[in-house]
């Protein structure tokens, strides 16, 4: 009886095993030879910055086309014209951009209007009475674009974050990360940055931060092909290059204009 047990098993274990060999030799998926030399070009990162689950997910669209070859921004210029070389492809140009924080109010010019003393991170204290901060669209300082950089470009000084130009690769982590909405990416060419993000008016503004942007319009009347106020606050069109705005810099009365 146990013999016999053994033999149906062991017959069962074989007909079982031979039904997988022949649905995996059915359902299989050719791999495209070029994915192995794509990822070994690739950084390797698996980021996300590039919009997809990770480089093997990238690497494969690239393949059928669905992404350029200058989507991988971890990259750079580098492994786009490594990646057009090795498809055949024409390089579209990379502009490389960088994580810049708008806001200059570091901890020991900040004003506040009660101590915060809930979960320290800037998600948590944006939504208790503005960190106890006077202004609602100042840096919180708990570092949570610190915590998402996957790429140890950002470190804290006195409240603030300071981006490594070296190491920031434009990946958006820190920009999605920031609850304030104070970091965003700009040209890497351009250094100059309007390092506020109040839309408050002026005359509130000069209260309660001495290095804000009043809406003076100083800015906008020395350089007004690269600066304009809206809405209380200098913007600028980083679309418009070879522009000299050493004067708007210069002239800036709370010094909220600089070049990094």
């Amino acid at each position: 009886m146990i013999i016999a047990s053994i033999l149906v098993l062991g017959i069962l274990g074989f007909v079982f095993a031979a039904l997988l060999a022949l649905a995996a030799d059915y359902f299989r998926q050719e791999t495209d030879p070029r994915l192995s030399t794509i990822l070994t070009i690739l950084p390797g990162l698996n980021c996300g910055a590039c919009g997809e689950a990770g480089c093997r997910a990238f690497a494969e669209k690239l393949i059928n086309g669905q992404v350029q070859v200058s989507g991988c921004l971890a990259g750079g210029a580098e492994v786009a014209e490594k990646l057009a070389k090795f498809m055949g492809v024409d390089q579209l140009e990379v502009h490389k951009k960088l994580a810049t924080v708008h806001c200059g109010a570091n901890e020991k010019v900040r004003t506040r209007q009660a101590n915060y003393s809930g979960v320290e991170t800037c998600a948590a204290a944006t939504l208790i009475a503005d960190g106890g901060l006077n202004c609602s669209y100042a840096c919180l300082g708990y570092g949570d674009c610190y915590c998402a950089c996957p790429f140890d470009a950002i470190r804290m000084k006195e409240g603030l974050p300071v981006i490594d130009p070296q190491k920031c690769t434009a990946c958006g982590k820190c920009v999605a990360a920031c609850p304030r909405e104070i970091i965003s990416l700009r040209p890497f060419e351009n250094p100059v940055v309007v390092a506020c993000s109040s839309r408050d008016p002026g005359a509130y503004v000069r209260k309660i931060c001495p290095v804000g942007c009043i809406a003076c319009k100083i800015c906008e009347n020395l350089v007004p092909e690269v600066f304009k106020v809206v809405d209380n606050l200098s913007v600028m069109d980083y679309s418009k290059t070879g522009v000299n705005c050493d004067p708007a810099i210069e002239k800036c009365p709370t010094r909220c204009i600089l070049k990094l």
